[in-house]
């Protein structure tokens, strides 16, 4: 789910050499990006925001100073938008429907063809707002993470990058799928995933089996994520990106889990995220995980294997990831667990945990009274997503 895969872990698909001109604006740019994606490995995406949005902007400055970025950049923008509203020139798309990518089979054409060190210095750029918008977006800032992603996107065109362009278009089906656009996520997937080969190809098919769940197509989406599997048990191939290191079995099992959630099946659910918890070496995926599996329990009202979760795995590890999509699910786990009228320990452990989460999120703002108005605020279409996705 991801998060976990966190999408940034690998960030982009290169990296400044050491001793490299710390002059060059490019290899500036990747060490800001490189230094934010260590924070957010390690801690997660909450108190990051700022940072990545700051970090972005400083490198758009760049490419607006650059000797022929800046011009590679507004014609690739231009372009682009002109190709989904017919003007030529706009303003760039927001959420829903103007975001057409099945309008032909690339997302506008693209570019690429300044200098070498203006291409890097543009990918470089793309990255890093590919980055802000992964971190936003686990920090359910949801429209400033659209804005980012898509920037990301026609930079990446602007520089002829078709890795971090794939990268770009998959975080953009991610997050439709977690605020429960699935007819966009769809559309990416159909136009995107017959350009891409290896694990990219995996990882579209696995975006496009959670858009199917969720648009009730339950034997389609269930078809795709065995064919996700499938792929990935044929093994990594040459020209795979690095940024694809996190599919594997357990998000797949996560992503499984996920559409079982989506389409009712409560003990399916459950089966596929106790699955995702098998992730030795990466122990933020693995609370993660944990924390899905005693959503689904609660959701399924089996509350003395819900109890074990929590008292063993949950709050022994509560806040050492700092991701509000994940705490927005802990905090849905609370609430049902409530329920548990039989079992006043598991309640009274249960109101332990919503207190914890509660102080987080002061501590974290501390001028909030209204919790709810805040959640509608950073979410889209005015309600905040209950689970976390990726």
């Amino acid at each position: 789910m991801a998060p976990y895969p966190n999408p940034c872990r690998s960030g982009g698909h290169r990296s400044s050499p050491q001793g490299e001109d710390d002059r060059d604006p490019a290899a500036r740019t990747r060490a800001a990006t490189a230094r934010l994606i260590a924070l957010d490995t390690r801690t997660g995406a909450r108190h990051l925001v700022p940072a990545a949005a700051s970090a972005a902007a400083a490198a758009r400055r760049a490419v607006r100073v650059g000797s022929g970025a800046g011009d590679e950049v507004r014609a690739g923008a231009r372009s682009w938008i002109g190709a989904r509203s017919g003007t030529g020139a706009g303003t760039a798309p927001g959420p829903g429907p103007d975001f057409d990518p099945g309008h032909g089979p690339e997302p506008g054409p693209r570019t690429g063809s300044g200098s070498g060190a203006d291409r890097d210095l543009l990918a470089a750029v793309a990255e890093a707002h590919q980055v802000a918008g992964w971190i936003a977006y686990d920090a359910e800032h949801q429209h400033l993470s659209r804005r980012m992603s898509l920037e990301a996107l026609r930079l990446a065109r602007a520089a002829g990058d078709r890795s971090m362009e794939h990268f770009a278009l998959a975080q953009l089906a991610m997050q439709d799928v977690h605020v429960h656009r699935p007819a966009e996520a769809a559309d990416i997937c159909d136009a995107v995933t017959p350009q891409t080969r290896g694990s990219v190809r995996t990882l579209f098919t696995l975006r496009a089996a959670r858009a199917a769940g969720q648009l009730g197509e339950r034997m389609r989406a269930l078809d795709l994520i065995r064919l996700t599997h499938s792929r990935h048990l044929d093994g990594p191939r040459d020209g795979d990106p690095a940024w694809s290191w996190w599919v594997n079995e357990a998000e797949i099992a996560w992503h499984h889990a996920m559409i079982h959630a989506d389409t009712g099946d409560r003990a399916g659910a459950v089966e596929r995220f106790a699955a995702a918890t098998d992730r030795p070496g990466y122990a933020r995926a693995v609370f993660v995980a944990h924390a899905s599996l005693l959503w689904a329990l609660a959701r399924a009202r089996a509350w003395s294997e819900a109890e074990e979760v929590l008292v063993q795995e949950v709050l022994p590890r509560l806040g050492e990831v700092a991701s509000t999509r994940v705490e927005r699910m802990l905090a849905e786990a609370a609430r049902r667990l409530d329920g548990a009228t039989r079992r006043p320990s598991l309640r009274d452990t249960a109101h332990g945990l919503a207190a914890s989460l509660r102080e987080v999120a002061l501590r974290e703002n501390p001028l909030r009274e209204n919790p709810r108005r805040e959640d509608s605020r950073c979410a889209p279409e005015g309600k905040a997503p209950n689970t976390p996705s990726s």
